[in-house]
């Protein structure tokens, strides 16, 4: 189990997150937590207590989210670039 602090952070890049990434999020909590977690739908989505989720699975979601906030860095990136390009064509 991993410190609040670090779940709260956790918590605070993934709600920065798109919708499919929340999938695949809740999809990697499915395919490795051990035990069964207990989710609540609501209308904005499901609901995970994360303070259940063991310690493997809490940093292959870190290792998932430090991915795309890169990919999403990256992409801006070549987005500057490109703008940069035209401007000079």
């Amino acid at each position: 189990m991993s410190s609040r602090s670090t779940l709260e952070s956790l918590k605070e890049k993934i709600d920065k997150l798109d919708s499919n990434e929340h999938k695949q999020i809740y999809n990697i909590i499915n395919r490795l937590n051990k035990s069964q977690i207990q989710t609540t739908k609501t209308q904005q989505g499901i609901l995970i207590t994360a303070d259940n989720l063991d310690k493997e699975t809490v940093e292959e979601i870190e290792r998932y989210v430090h991915f795309c906030i890169d990919q999403r860095k990256r992409m801006d990136s070549d987005m500057k670039t490109r703008k940069e390009y035209e401007r000079m064509v």
